[in-house]
């Protein structure tokens, strides 16, 4: 991590856009509150929810960006790029165009043998495992949820009578360097699941002083034995709409 002055800032970047489009800054404002998926499948359900509509200056149709609003309160919504890289840039230009509450709703491998595939946790913190994060705060700094969010998250699932657990995620950016003596270590630490995004997301929210909490899904298990694989199952899709009608009434309360 370095405190040099970046060569290209995220402000500068959507001064661009809105130069490209012959429009103010304040043209390009999106809601302070954001939620964060991965899925076409998550961005199509909480887009009917909110009545979404599809942000035409966005310059990715890929991963599009949309705004609706939920119980009165204006609502953005952006399908990320995955992994730690290309989610914190696009984070990043989140930011710079309005956002200051985010929270993330993503799948996880479970690493705990009491996990279960459909399994939600309301995540605290992360342990650092990839290399972008390094580029926003020291490497030994740990990074941790927003409080203010978790505890509206938890109130909802509360109310709901929704099972859940709490704790820290793993981010890390080899999929396939996830070695058995990390994961005994992981594990053993108390750590519940291991994703690919969520620790970079953290840094990006410490440095740029906004507030970020992450859901997660458990979608597949990891074991010493081997690797049990279930995204497409019917338990997680219920739990990931669960987690995002969560996301929507915590940015959406009072």
């Amino acid at each position: 991590m370095s405190n040099d002055e970046p060569v290209f800032t995220p402000l500068q970047f959507a001064e661009y856009i809105a130069q490209r489009r012959g429009v103010k800054m304040d043209d390009l404002k999106i809601p302070a509150e954001l939620i964060i998926v991965y899925g076409r499948e998550d961005l199509r359900y909480i887009q009917r929810i909110t009545s979404a509509k599809f942000v035409e200056w966005w310059y990715s149709r890929q991963r599009p960006l949309y705004v609706g609003s939920y119980s009165g309160k204006p609502i953005g919504l952006i399908c990320n790029w995955i992994g730690a890289s290309a989610a914190t840039m696009v984070l990043e230009e989140m930011i710079a165009f309005g956002a200051k509450e985010i929270i993330e709703v993503g799948i996880s491998g479970g690493i705990q043998p009491y996990l279960r595939i459909g399994d939600v946790f309301i995540v605290t913190g992360a342990k650092r495992d990839e290399g972008t994060s390094s580029h926003y705060i020291p490497s030994d700094e740990e990074v941790e949820c927003s409080p203010k969010l978790c505890q509206r998250i938890e109130a909802y699932f509360t109310k709901q009578c929704q099972k859940y657990y709490k704790g820290v995620v793993w981010t890390t950016d080899g999929v396939y360097r996830e070695t058995k003596r990390k994961f005994r270590k992981f594990q053993r630490d108390g750590v519940l699941g291991v994703n690919m995004e969520t620790s970079a997301l953290l840094a990006v929210a410490t440095y740029r002083s906004v507030k970020l909490s992450s859901i997660q899904v458990v979608s597949d298990v990891l074991s010493e034995s081997g690797w049990l694989l279930g995204p497409d199952t019917r338990e997680v899709r219920a739990s990931r709409r669960k987690a995002l009608k969560a996301a929507l009434e915590a940015l959406s309360a009072v």
